[in-house]
């Protein structure tokens, strides 16, 4: 009486489990949902983020208001952390040119803040669905899908940490400009550098040439209305020689920083 080979359910089954393991190394895995793609792209603490994308999907338009105070009080940096490289560096730069060219820069650069504070979160999630639309249509096997939407995607702490060097140079040097601009004093290096320069270039003003003068008994005589200007008196020495001389530090141009000398002997 024929009878069935005792191992043939083995079999059967041993070829079930190759042709499944077969299939899954050669089949791209089966797309996730919307939702599972935007949270393996965000990362950590993506709930937020998910509960805007409802409502943008829920409205029908791409951008809803969603305050983000982050985005207000520090926007270069927050733009670096979460990866919108393009946005953050133009609020870096298209400040500084509407200064240079319009003296606009400090009121656009707040204008700027404010946008990012309130659309910045939605532009989150518009890059995030360009960037798992593009690594989906590359038809990749599972792991290497969620790699790649993990590398696209999540935060950068370097990123963040050049937007902060980058956000405070540019307000230390707009701080720098609002500061009143000062004259330098009689004796400051600066200005005993041009008296020299002067006095060498002119000797016979002087009454005798050295290539080695020095200032001493450098004092202020007075100022002009408005700290406009400094009134100087000093001796100019060489070697055993010396003349009394007066010179006066006045602006030309204070917006630029650019003050003149005028040098004479003085009448004691």
């Amino acid at each position: 009486m024929p009878t069935a080979p005792l191992n043939r359910p083995a079999l059967a089954l041993g070829t079930d489990n190759l042709s499944d393991d077969l299939t899954n190394a050669s089949t791209p895995a089966a797309p996730t949902s919307g939702e599972e793609d935007l949270r393996l792209y965000l990362g950590d603490n993506s709930d937020p983020y998910i509960t805007l994308w409802d409502r943008i999907r829920a409205s029908g338009h791409p951008f809803v208001w969603s305050w983000n105070w982050w985005g207000l009080l520090f926007p270069v940096p927050w733009l670096f952390y979460r990866k919108l490289w393009s946005i953050g560096a133009t609020l870096v730069l298209l400040p500084v040119l509407l200064e240079a060219m319009i003296g606009f820069g400090s009121k656009a650069g707040l204008v700027m803040a404010a946008l990012v504070a309130a659309i910045g979160k939605p532009l989150v999630i518009e890059r995030a669905e360009r960037k798992i639309r593009a690594v989906n249509a590359l038809d990749l096997l599972s792991q290497e899908s969620i790699g790649r939407l993990r590398l696209a995607g999540g935060v950068s702490l370097p990123g963040a940490v050049i937007g902060a060097l980058l956000m405070f140079s540019s307000l230390s040097l707009a701080l720098y400009d609002e500061l009143p601009v000062r004259l330098p004093g009689c004796a400051a290096p600066v200005i005993r550098e041009v008296v020299l320069e002067i006095a060498t270039d002119n000797p016979d003003m002087i009454g005798f040439g050295a290539s080695r003068l020095r200032l001493d008994r450098v004092r202020q005589h007075g100022t002009v209305i408005d700290d406009q200007g400094r009134l100087c008196h000093a001796e100019l020495r060489a070697g055993e020689e010396s003349v009394a001389i007066e010179y006066d530090i006045v602006w030309q141009t204070a917006g630029a920083r650019q003050f003149v000398v005028d040098l004479r002997l003085r009448d004691d």
